[in-house]
């Protein structure tokens, strides 16, 4: 039955966060936000509202201390299943678009605008895990005034760069389609739809945050690392699949920049909120999720300021998320 609630949640999670985050950038770009300072600073909060949905239920699911593990998993998970699983992936699109002939070389050649997320993910990542492990209450609270800060500043130097515009593509309205494409019609779709992802969402997020602290329960393991691997799967997957779409076809910058676009919320932002709302206490779980998100944004950090990114590049992350699944359902760490 757990397994069961859990695929079910994944299932409702994924839809509405395919469906939150179409409707959200169909209005960005209506409303022209990408190319304004409020569009910097709103766009990666919009789409990125499903995970911040599942880090609140979580945090205030009132499952005592499992609530609040399982949305700190969240938030170092996402960063964590972009750099080993979903970077992995895209790799192997990338080969398989130049063997099938889609692409003209299996190397990816990456703006280095891309470059600016990476170095502060590098920068502000690792010091995630310092309130985390000195249990001071001002520090906490000044990090978290800290990383809101990183934030701004980001935003600001990314529309300067204009990098909102690079990594944003808007699509047709999902619900849009069922009816005539008049401004109207459209306007109510898109309030439908936002409505329907919505309720999906809390409903998924709930459903599958009780399974995660179910399993971490019966397999006595650790809440937020079975959060880290568990939970991105949904919330990852659309991202992953624009990635590999876009791999696939040889729109390298677009590709690689649809994983990082919004995982520098996870760096600044998102933690902050953490740091704001519980006690903020970490494990060997996060400790891992930042070595392996370090090394990998390192490493393609590198590439990128080269301009070249060699499929087999993307490869590495895939051995910290096999070590990882071992530690967390082998080891039980």
């Amino acid at each position: 039955m757990t397994v069961f609630t859990l695929l079910s949640a994944i299932i409702l999670v994924l839809i509405a966060s395919l469906l939150f985050v179409n409707a959200l950038e169909w209005l960005g770009h209506h409303l022209k936000l990408g190319s304004s300072f409020v569009g910097a600073i709103l766009s990666p909060l919009f789409t990125s509202l499903p995970e911040l949905i599942v880090i609140l239920i979580a945090i205030f699911s009132g499952l005592g201390k499992t609530g609040p593990e399982i949305g700190i998993g969240t938030i170092y998970g996402e960063p964590f299943m972009a750099s080993s699983l979903s970077y992995g992936l895209v790799g192997i699109a990338v080969l398989l678009g130049y063997l099938a002939k889609k692409r003209t070389s299996a190397t990816m050649v990456i703006d280095k605008t891309l470059a600016l997320p990476y170095i502060f993910i590098i920068v502000l990542f690792p010091l995630t895990l310092i309130p985390g492990f000195v249990h001071v209450s001002w520090l906490k609270y000044g990090f978290g005034l800290f990383f809101l800060a990183a934030f701004v500043v980001y935003m600001i130097l990314m529309f300067r760069q204009r990098t909102s515009e690079l990594m944003e593509e808007s699509e047709e309205l999902t619900f849009g389609r069922f009816g005539p494409r008049t401004l109207s019609f459209q306007r109510i779709a898109v309030a439908a739809q936002v409505l329907a992802a919505a309720v999906l969402l809390y409903i998924g997020s709930r459903l599958l945050v009780s399974a995660v602290a179910t399993i971490a329960t019966t397999i006595n393991a650790s809440p937020l690392g079975i959060a880290m691997v568990i939970i991105p799967i949904a919330t990852v997957i659309p991202e992953t699949i624009t990635a590999l779409i876009w791999g696939y076809r040889g729109k390298d910058t677009l590709s690689v920049g649809s994983l990082v676009g919004e995982k520098i919320l996870f760096a600044t932002f998102y933690p902050a909120v953490g740091l704001f709302l519980t006690s903020w206490v970490l494990n060997i779980d996060a400790v891992f999720s930042v070595i392996c998100t370090t090394v990998v944004s390192l490493l393609l950090l590198i590439l990128i300021l080269k301009k070249r990114l060699p499929w087999y590049g993307l490869l590495f992350g895939l051995i910290f998320f096999i070590i990882f699944a071992v530690m967390i359902f082998s080891a039980k760490l």
